[in-house]
């Protein structure tokens, strides 16, 4: 039964847990509005864990994760981090949401990584961690020590369906995007400003801030960004 006009789903990155998307979260449930914030399956454990994970998994979390949430709003929007951003801007697009809001978003790896990672994986299952691209240096990430090469091909597939769905995507899209991530760099960012038409999209660069934008320097304002977003998308066409 809904019960509430909107409501945030919340999705963390690769090799991260919740506590990366927690402020984000507060602020939402501090403005008023309903928040759905799964742990992703492979997360939050062990990274042996994680290389056992499929993309099958991680989209289906998402799916269940935004149906739990529908049915509580009549408004949901995504808003994910990373590969986060990713699966939020698929599921705006499998769901037609009302928008979509993708901070530092995840779309391509390098051309045949993908690849590579899988024949890799058998000899040398793990490589350093990718984790904790943060300028302020009074902040850690939550994430797992080592990055599971197995996953890094189940991360490519995630970003391959989701490219393959922008061009279903009709809502608008907040994309906030870190002057300097060491991360994804500009390349998804560039890429999803390709994919979805110019006036659907409110770009907002966040300058003091690094690939972990909602625990950096600009945390405050993301959070703003958010909350004015949910509200603008949320209004009906009555005001």
């Amino acid at each position: 039964m809904v019960n509430s006009a909107a409501g945030a789903l919340i999705l963390h990155g690769f090799t991260s847990t919740t506590a990366s998307m927690q402020p984000v979260a507060d602020a939402v449930r501090q403005a008023g509005y309903e928040v759905e914030m799964p742990l992703l399956p492979g997360h939050g454990t062990r990274w042996e864990e994680l290389a056992l994970t499929r993309a099958d998994d991680l989209f289906a979390e998402v799916d269940a994760a935004y149906g739990r949430l529908a049915s509580r709003c009549q408004t949901v929007v995504p808003i994910g981090l990373s590969m986060g951003g990713a699966l939020a801007l698929w599921a705006a697009a499998s769901w037609g949401s009302a928008g979509v809001a993708a901070i530092n978003p995840g779309l391509r790896l390098t051309p045949g990584l993908g690849r590579i990672a899988r024949l890799l994986a058998t000899v040398r299952p793990s490589v350093a961690s990718i984790a904790g691209d943060i300028a302020n240096p009074e902040v850690t990430e939550e994430a797992y020590g080592r990055t599971p090469v197995r996953a890094v091909a189940e991360l490519n597939e995630v970003f391959r369906r989701t490219r393959a769905v922008l061009p279903y995507l009709e809502c608008p899209v907040l994309l906030l995007r870190s002057a300097r991530d060491n991360v994804v760099g500009s390349a998804s960012a560039q890429l999803l400003t390709r994919s979805v038409p110019k006036g659907q999209i409110q770009e907002v660069i966040l300058r003091r801030s690094q690939h972990v934008a909602t625990l950096d320097y600009d945390a405050e304002l993301l959070q703003r960004r958010i909350i004015r977003f949910i509200g603008e998308v949320s209004v009906s066409p009555a005001g």
